[in-house]
């Protein structure tokens, strides 16, 4: 740091950011504001749109000097260069959105030594480095346990006497499969059989040509339902369970709540919505102000999230309250 310069210390966060501002201290922008890089997933469907678009504007509203830098086919290694050239810029905060959970400790420990707080969205980390860890001070999102136990809830609820199914994951190695597949196990019942759990990445397309396949496969078995770890390899679904005949008769479940996915389950493509909420852009920028004002921050702030059957989709559609 250049002699003269505030020191970018949390105890200067602590004691004032006024005065800390006042000296144009490490990551503080020309204007005087506050300055927070966001290493974002970028383009991926409906939930991530909204979310990255939530957080900017509410960053905005706050009044920090916000930088957006996104990765493009989850690309970890554009988000781990965007991560340290934050660092080496001093910013005065950092928001991280994960392509995947690990392989951040070495990049965690810079920010660490550089006194930099790591506030994690959406997608938690598994960071191994104790000194790593200290630079986490919350995470931010809903609960992608709880929505896989929606999941397996509902299956149960539909299915007393035991059904068979498949899940459509998302991509290998992201926290998010991880927890909606423990949440599905926490709950599901026990004469409930998955016979083949595939991964089709997120994707419509891909989801539709995985479905097919699985229909065709396990035919003899009667597959009854689906669980799809997003809204968008839950059309896919739909669409390949509509090509076999089987609309109706496969109960297809989906996480995220986008309009595409409520306007479906109206339609009876989908037979339940799990909401994933987006918006949480508010929450996320009072906990980086609560902490640089020397405030408690609580390490898990759990964004609430609800649940959609035909009926409430169609209100929640009518009455046109969907960000997404």
């Amino acid at each position: 740091m250049e002699e003269g310069h505030c020191p970018r210390c949390f105890c200067c966060a602590l004691v004032s950011v006024a005065a800390c501002g006042s000296s144009n201290a490490g990551g503080s922008s020309d204007s005087g504001k506050k300055t927070v890089g966001f290493v974002a997933v970028g383009p991926e469907g409906g939930f991530r749109t909204a979310n990255e678009k939530d957080i900017q504007q509410a960053f905005e509203d706050a009044g920090f000097d916000l930088t957006y830098s996104p990765t493009q086919n989850n690309d970890q290694q554009k988000q781990i260069q965007a991560f340290n050239k934050f660092v080496n810029d001093e910013v005065d905060a950092i928001i991280l959105s994960s392509t995947e959970d690990s392989g951040w400790d070495d990049s965690l420990k810079k920010a660490a030594e550089a006194e930099i707080p790591v506030f994690t969205v959406d997608r938690n980390v598994d960071v191994k480095d104790a000194e790593a860890k200290k630079a986490i001070v919350a995470h931010i999102g809903p609960s992608n346990v709880w929505c896989g136990e929606q999941a397996a809830e509902f299956v149960n609820k539909n299915f007393p006497d035991g059904a068979n199914g498949f899940i459509l994951e998302g991509p290998a190695g992201l926290s998010v499969v991880k927890d909606r597949g423990t949440g599905w196990d926490n709950k599901v019942a026990s004469n409930v059989k998955v016979l083949e759990s595939q991964s089709a990445n997120w994707s419509t397309d891909e989801a539709k040509t995985v479905t097919a396949g699985l229909l065709d496969k396990y035919k003899s078995d009667n597959p009854q339902f689906i669980f799809a770890q997003n809204d968008e390899m839950g059309l896919g679904a739909a669409q390949a369970v509509d090509a076999a005949g089987l609309k109706g008769k496969v109960k297809i479940i989906t996480i995220d709540g986008t309009k595409n996915a409520l306007q479906a389950l109206v339609d009876g493509d989908l037979s339940y919505v799990i909401e994933y909420n987006p918006i949480f852009g508010k929450e996320t920028a009072q906990a980086v102000k609560d902490y640089l004002d020397g405030k408690t921050v609580e390490k898990d702030i759990e964004i609430e999230s609800k649940t959609f059957d035909a009926a409430s989709a169609k209100e929640a559609l009518d009455n046109n309250t969907r960000a997404y």
